[in-house]
């Protein structure tokens, strides 16, 4: 399973690379055309738009998966260890929960409007709003990796987010 992962993150790591660098080249592209050549390309503001939304909504999921998200601990790190065992797995579960229900709610979204076109493009609007369901999904995903490796015995709840080889405390001060 936990191979499975590492090529998940992997693939979805280098969509995203891959949209950001288009993003790039597109950016460059029209500001060298604007600015030198007076012209734009129709329709590659939208594109780099839809660009950024998949990378958010992978990258999101990534961050999930390899608990590279924001959180706060302090409270949760100062308790007994079954307890902030308990505490990560609800907090799995909840991510979970919420990013099932955005999948859930996304689709009816998308059936309503996801025909409509977008203005310059002319592409139909699911092309950017299909991204929500698959970075949350992908989310879901990996919560359940996790709890699975959980209770499998590959992975331990209830351990430090500070990433390895980063001390837990403030730096001193003089």
């Amino acid at each position: 399973m936990k191979k499975l992962e590492a090529t998940l993150n992997r693939v979805l790591e280098s969509i995203a690379t891959l949209c950001f660098l288009a993003i790039l080249m597109i950016v460059i592209t029209l500001v060298v055309l604007r600015y030198v050549f007076n012209s734009s390309i129709t329709g590659a503001n939208e594109l780099i738009t839809v660009l950024f939304v998949y990378s958010t909504a992978i990258g999101a999921a990534v961050a999930v998966g390899k608990r590279e998200h924001i959180t706060i601990s302090v409270v949760a790190e100062r308790l007994p260890r079954g307890l902030r065992r308990m505490i990560d797995a609800l907090g799995l579960l909840l991510v979970a929960s919420l990013n099932g229900v955005l999948v859930w709610y996304s689709i009816d979204w998308i059936g309503t409007t996801g025909d409509f076109l977008m203005p310059s493009t002319e592409l139909p609007r699911i092309v950017a709003q299909i991204s929500i369901p698959l970075g949350s999904g992908l989310a879901v995903l990996y919560c359940v990796f996790r709890l699975a490796r959980a209770l499998i015995g590959e992975e331990a709840l209830g351990e430090s987010w500070t990433p390895e080889g980063e001390s837990e405390k403030a730096p001193d001060t003089p």
